[in-house]
């Protein structure tokens, strides 16, 4: 699934891992991109479109067109994530718990 992202910082104004930036310079007729430009601290010149997606995303871009302004998967093609470990999801549930327990009210 493709997603794109409002912000690649959080709340706290730091970058969000495995986040970065698309930069879209030139695409073909077909809506194929031709020329783009990734990274966390890109600053973009010129002429473009920018968005923020996930950064496993950028080796796949073959997969993706950008057509009227909206970037999809490309009819038959099919985007594959990265598996992640075991201990990639035990972190993020102890961050969930962490942002619970931060959430509820101080006695």
């Amino acid at each position: 699934m493709l997603e794109i992202y409002e912000n690649i910082r959080d709340e706290n104004a730091g970058i969000v891992p495995g986040r970065t930036k698309l930069f879209i310079v030139n695409t073909n007729e077909f809506g194929e991109i031709i020329l783009s430009e990734h990274g966390t601290k890109l600053t973009p010149e010129g002429t473009g479109t920018m968005f923020i997606v996930d950064d496993w995303l950028i080796p796949q871009l073959d997969k993706v067109q950008f057509k009227d302004g909206t970037l999809s998967v490309k009819e038959g093609e099919e985007l594959i994530p990265p598996l992640k470990t075991e201990k990639e999801l035990q972190i993020e549930e102890l961050e969930r718990q962490l942002a619970a327990l931060k959430a509820e009210p101080t006695e």
